[in-house]
C-alpha cells in the first residue's frame, strides 16, 4: 500500500498566517491551541497546496491575509511543504503571485490580478504538470475521502452509494436468482424486462381478473332469476309415459275388434294402470326423497340466510343512521352560520347605539331671519324633542338587540339538541357497525351445505314397488284382436294426445333448467379459475417482493462485510412495501447524525481504513475536535489531531 506522509508545511502570509513552520511526526502529531489560533488553517493550506482548493473544495475562496478588511499587498502569499511518498520525500510549493503593471503615461502601477505558481523539489513547473504529478500520487477525489473522516458520509448519499458499489461490487440479477430456484424461474420468466415493469404487468393482470371475479357472481344470481320454476319431472314422464302406455292400449284395443279382446284388453289396462301407479308412486318416492334432501341442505343452511337478510338490515340501518348523522351535523353548521351572523348584527347595533347615544344637540339658537337670539323656551323645546328622538332610536336599538340575543340562546339551545342527537348518531354508527362485522365473521365462517344424492337402490320401499312392477308386468299380454268400432277409443286417443302435449311443452323446462344450470356450473367453474389465477399472481407479487428483498440484503451484507464500525442502510421501503435507493450511514443502527461524536469519527475512520485498502493508499488524516473523543480505532494513516483547549498559542507535539 502507498504510504503518504506530511513532514513539514509551511505558510506565509495564508489566509491571516504571517510565517510559520509546522513540522509533523509520521505517526501522530498533535496541534493544541485555542479557537482562531490556525489549527484547521493547517489542513486548507496542505490541501490548497496539493491542489489548489481548501478543506472544503472549494476553488475560489479568500487565502490573502487581509488587516483592516483590506488585502494585504506585495508580499509573498505561498504554501511550502514536504511530503513522503513510500519514504522518498518531495518538496513542494505553491505561490499566488500578484500581477501589477504600469499603463502608459502613468508613474504607478496597478494591480491586475493574481496568478499561480508550483515549484516541485525546488524546481519552477507550470500549474498543469504539477497536478498531473500530484495526481500521479494521489487521486484528488479518492485524497479528500481519506483525510477527512467527516467527508464521505457528508457527500450527497447518491455519490456514497455509488462508490460503496464501486468497492464491493454490483450484485447481478442473475446471482440472486441462482440462491433459490424461484428466483431462477422468476428471470426466466420476466423475458428481459425490469422487477418494477413486471410487478405493474402483475398488479395490472390481478385487477382485471378481481373485475372479472366480481361479475361472476351477479350473472349467477342473474341466470337463477331466469330459471323457470322446478317441478317433479320425474312425475310428468311418469304421467306422459302413463298416457304413451294408455295411447297404447288403446291402439291395441282399437286394432282389436271382438268383445273377448276388449274385455281382456281392458283387464290388461288395469293391470297397465297399476304399472302405471306404482311408478308414479316410484317417482314419488323419489321425489319425496329428494325433497326431503333438499329440505335439509335448506335447514343447515338457514343460518346462513338469516345472517345474510340480518347483514343487509343492518347495513340499511347503518346508511340511514349516517345520513341523519350528516344531516344533523348540517344543521348544527347552519345554526351556528345563523348565530354568527346574528352575533354580527348584535355588534353592528352595539355600534350604532353608541354612535346615536353621543350624538349632542347642535340646532340653531338664532333667528334664521332677524338673526335674533332665539327665546329661551324654544330652545329647549327644540332640545327636549331633540333628545327625545335620540332616546327612542336608542331604545329601539336596545329592542332589537334583545330580540338577537333571545333568538341567539334559541339557537344554542337547539345547537346543543343537535350535539346530542350527532353524539347518539355515532355512537350508533359504531355499535352498527360493530354488529355488522360480527354477523359476516359468523357468516363466512358458516360452510355452504349441498342438497345429498339421492340413491333408489337405497330406498327399500322403492325397490319393493319396482319388484311388484316387474311381476306385474310379466302377467300382462301383448296379443293382438281385429278390428271394431273404434271412435270412442279414437276420441279417447285424441284426448290423451293432447294431454300428453301439454305435459311435454312443461316437460321441456326442464332442458331449460339444465341449461341455465350448466351456465351456472361453467360460471362457478370459472369463478374458481379467476380465484386460482388471482392466487397465482399473488404468489408471483410474492415472489417478486422476496427476490428484491434478497437483493437487498445481499447488497447490504457484502457491502457492510467491508466495515468493522460502520454500516449503511441501503434501501428503504414505502408504505406500499416498495424499495427505494438511499444510502444512510449507521453507527450500531443508530443514523449517523444521531450517534455520539466518538462514534461518528470512528466511523469516519473506519471508513477511510477501507477505502485505503481499496484504493492502496494513504495519507494524513486531519482530525477535527480530537479534544472531545477519548480513543479512536486503528489505522495504518498518518494522523494529525487538532485540539481545542483555551491556550491563546499553539502547541504541536
Amino acid at each position: 500500500m502507498k504510504q503518504v506522509t506530511l513532514k513539514s508545511l509551511t505558510l506565509c502570509n495564508f489566509k491571516g498566517e504571517k510565517e510559520r513552520t509546522t513540522n509533523f511526526n509520521p505517526d501522530v502529531t498533535t496541534i493544541s491551541g485555542g479557537n482562531g489560533l490556525g489549527k484547521s488553517r493547517h489542513f486548507d493550506a496542505f490541501i490548497w497546496l496539493l491542489f489548489g482548493k481548501d478543506s472544503k473544495d472549494r476553488k475560489d475562496y479568500e487565502i490573502k491575509t487581509r488587516i483592516d478588511g483590506k488585502e494585504l499587498h506585495n508580499v509573498e502569499c505561498s504554501v511550502s511543504g514536504v511530503i513522503v511518498v513510500d519514504g522518498e520525500e518531495i518538496s513542494l510549493k505553491r505561490a499566488y503571485i500578484e500581477d501589477w503593471v504600469k499603463p502608459r503615461g502613468q508613474v504607478e502601477r496597478v494591480f491586475k490580478g493574481n496568478h499561480t505558481e508550483c515549484w516541485w523539489n525546488e524546481t519552477p513547473v507550470n500549474v498543469g504538470e504539477y497536478a498531473k504529478r500530484i495526481e500521479a500520487i494521489i487521486d484528488s477525489s479518492v485524497f479528500k475521502m481519506i483525510t477527512n473522516p467527516a467527508f464521505f458520509v457528508n457527500m450527497p448519499w447518491k455519490l456514497q452509494r455509488e462508490q460503496l458499489f464501486q468497492l464491493a461490487g454490483t450484485i447481478t440479477d442473475a446471482e440472486i436468482a441462482s440462491m433459490k430456484p424461484e428466483f431462477a424461474l422468476l428471470l426466466d420468466k420476466i423475458s428481459g424486462k425490469s422487477l418494477s415493469d413486471f410487478k405493474a404487468e402483475i398488479s395490472a393482470r390481478k385487477k382485471r381478473l378481481k373485475d372479472d371475479l366480481a361479475q361472476v357472481q351477479p350473472r349467477i344470481d342473474q341466470t337463477y332469476k331466469m330459471m323457470p320454476e322446478n317441478e317433479d319431472f320425474n312425475a310428468l314422464e311418469v304421467q306422459i309415459q302413463v298416457i304413451d302406455d294408455e295411447i297404447k292400449d288403446i291402439d291395441k284395443a282399437i286394432s282389436d275388434a271382438t268383445a273377448a279382446i276388449r274385455k281382456e284388453y281392458e283387464a290388461e289396462q288395469e293391470k297397465q294402470k297399476a304399472v302405471n301407479t306404482l311408478k308414479s308412486e316410484c317417482q314419488q318416492i323419489i321425489f319425496k326423497a329428494k325433497q326431503e334432501a333438499q329440505e335439509a341442505a335448506f335447514e343447515a343452511n338457514a343460518r346462513r340466510r338469516e345472517l345474510e337478510s340480518n347483514i343487509k338490515a343492518k347495513e340499511r340501518e347503518l346508511a340511514t343512521t349516517k345520513r341523519e348523522l350528516s344531516s344533523s351535523q348540517k344543521e348544527q353548521e347552519r345554526l351556528e352560520k345563523e348565530i354568527e351572523k346574528l352575533r354580527s348584527e348584535q355588534d353592528t347595533l352595539r355600534k350604532r347605539w353608541f354612535e346615536e347615544n353621543g350624538k349632542v344637540y347642535e340646532g340653531e339658537t338664532t333667528c334664521p331671519h332677524c338673526k335674533q337670539e332665539l327665546p329661551a323656551a324654544m330652545i329647549e323645546q327644540a332640545r327636549d324633542v331633540f333628545t327625545k328622538a335620540q332616546a327612542d332610536k336608542c331604545n329601539e336599538i336596545t329592542a332589537k338587540g334583545k330580540g338577537i340575543g333571545e333568538r341567539i340562546k334559541e339557537l344554542e339551545k337547539e345547537i346543543e339538541d343537535v350535539k346530542k342527537d350527532i353524539e347518539t348518531s355515532n355512537a350508533s354508527v359504531v355499535s352498527i357497525q360493530a354488529a355488522i362485522d360480527a354477523l359476516k365473521a359468523e357468516f363466512v365462517s358458516l360452510p355452504l351445505v349441498d342438497a345429498a344424492a339421492v340413491v333408489p337402490e337405497s330406498i327399500p320401499e322403492w325397490v319393493e314397488k319396482q319388484a311388484e312392477i316387474k311381476e306385474i308386468e310379466a302377467t300382462i299380454k301383448t296379443e293382438q284382436a281385429s278390428s271394431a268400432d273404434t271412435s270412442k277409443a279414437q276420441e279417447r286417443k285424441s284426448e290423451l294426445n293432447k294431454t300428453r302435449d301439454e305435459l311435454k311443452k312443461r316437460l321441456a323446462n326442464r332442458d331449460t333448467i339444465r341449461r341455465y344450470e350448466d351456465e351456472i356450473k361453467d360460471l362457478e367453474k370459472k369463478g374458481k379459475d379467476l380465484a386460482q389465477q388471482i392466487a397465482d399472481a399473488e404468489k408471483e407479487e410474492y415472489t417478486v417482493e422476496q427476490f428484491t428483498k434478497t437483493k437487498i440484503d445481499e447488497c447490504e451484507s457484502r457491502i457492510n462485510g467491508m466495515f468493522k464500525h460502520v454500516s449503511f442502510r441501503l434501501f428503504d421501503y414505502t408504505l406500499e412495501n416498495n424499495a427505494v435507493e438511499t444510502c444512510i450511514p449507521l453507527i450500531d443502527g443508530v443514523p449517523y447524525p444521531s450517534a455520539n461524536t466518538a462514534g461518528q469519527m470512528n466511523a469516519g475512520l473506519d471508513i477511510i481504513n477501507t477505502l485505503c485498502k481499496f484504493y492502496g493508499v494513504c495519507a494524513p488524516i486531519f482530525i477535527d475536535n480530537r479534544e472531545s473523543v477519548n480513543d479512536i480505532i486503528e489505522t495504518e494513516s498518518q494522523i494529525i489531531n487538532l485540539v481545542v483547549n483555551k491556550d491563546n498559542f499553539l502547541t504541536i507535539k
